[in-house]
């Protein structure tokens, strides 16, 4: 069984934090997987990694973003992932995560274990939130041995880290009373903890939808055109998205395969990084953005939001959100739910 890992390069948080990652997936304790870097920046391969201090030791492939406006990508990683299917360039399993993001030295070897005696669709990733940025544990990059590297995340308190839907517990009373009255449903379905514990079978099923971060297996991704032929998704992530009334893709899921286990044998780590919405933020690439004329509804949306967000009618925060979802049903999340459900009612009546 082979893994590959998509990763996305962007131009916001810094390069720097590519090589915890890096350096995490060099260390790795089995050596059956690769990496396709998606490169959202107007570096080259070779500029990309003359900036970093640890070059991959792994099997990779590395592609850039083909559209830009000023110094910032129109990046799409839905049709990304639908070459890469086609070009028959995933792996058995793949995983689509962002460069902040690193993983336990052992995830492939346990993480392939689970897969080869499950042969599960889908399985949740274990993302886990730590309260650094790459600078607070950029000495990791010190550490030369996968033994080492698992005895610096413990000596850092990180192997006790929270699973990705909890923020830390506060200290005080009245904090802690706050986070039991807002993650209740969430404790319940996690026993009373905040992480996921270890388990003989190497995963745990969930009631909710906690994560987007997780393997699909390649066939289920082909047999059920799961990304969207013909369809263009800009500024989305891979969501399985489960939104109540907005894109209920989890419920869709549950009719398709037993998609809410969550592995538990080791980590995906998050590490803060900096934000800055570029779509809004950046006059080069929002003045070229509302010049372009399209009729790309994604873009159209994106355009309209722009304008009400400069004329001060809505906040950054409100103009993300109406991107996203919105009463329209224009939103990334609005036609993420629509364009599967098309393709998934057109294969149902083909097979009835």
């Amino acid at each position: 069984m082979r893994l590959t890992f998509i990763i996305s390069i962007d131009p916001v948080k810094g390069i720097s934090l590519l090589n915890i990652l890096l350096h995490s997936l060099n260390l790795q304790t089995w050596k059956n997987f690769d990496v396709v870097f998606y490169n959202q920046t107007t570096l080259s391969e070779s500029e990309v990694f003359a900036q970093l201090q640890v070059q991959p030791d792994f099997d990779y492939r590395f592609f850039k973003v083909e559209r830009f406006l000023g110094d910032f990508p129109l990046w799409d990683l839905y049709t990304f992932h639908r070459r890469l299917l086609e070009a028959n360039l995933l792996g058995d399993y793949f995983m689509s995560m962002h460069m902040e993001e690193f993983f336990d030295v052992d995830y492939v070897e346990k993480v392939t274990r689970v897969l080869d005696a499950s042969r599960f669709d889908i399985l949740l990733g274990n993302l886990c939130r730590t309260p650094f940025d790459g600078a607070g544990i950029m000495d990791i990059l010190k550490i030369g041995s996968a033994a080492a590297f698992s005895d610096y995340l413990c000596a850092r308190k990180l192997k006790q880290a929270p699973h990705w839907t909890f923020s830390s517990c506060p200290a005080s009373l009245k904090g802690k009373l706050k986070f039991l009255k807002r993650n209740w449903k969430e404790l319940l379905d996690f026993r009373f903890r905040t992480r996921l514990v270890p388990s003989r079978k190497g995963y745990r099923k969930l009631t909710g939808h906690y994560e987007d971060l997780y393997l699909m297996r390649r066939g289920f991704a082909r047999r059920y055109d799961w990304f969207l032929p013909g369809r263009r998704m800009y500024f989305e992530d891979i969501h399985l998205c489960d939104i109540p009334g907005v894109c209920e893709l989890g419920r869709e899921l549950t009719k398709l395969t037993d998609f809410l286990r969550y592995f538990n044998l080791s980590r995906i780590y998050h590490v803060n990084h900096r934000k800055f919405y570029y779509q809004f933020q950046d006059s080069g690439f929002t003045d070229a953005l509302l010049a372009l004329k399209t009729d790309e509804l994604l873009l159209q949306t994106l355009q309209k939001a722009i304008r009400m967000y400069r004329a001060g009618s809505i906040s950054l925060e409100q103009a993300l959100r109406y991107t996203r979802c919105n009463a329209e049903g224009t939103g990334t999340q609005n036609l993420n739910y629509k364009y599967h459900m098309e393709v998934l009612e057109g294969m149902r009546s083909r097979l009835s």
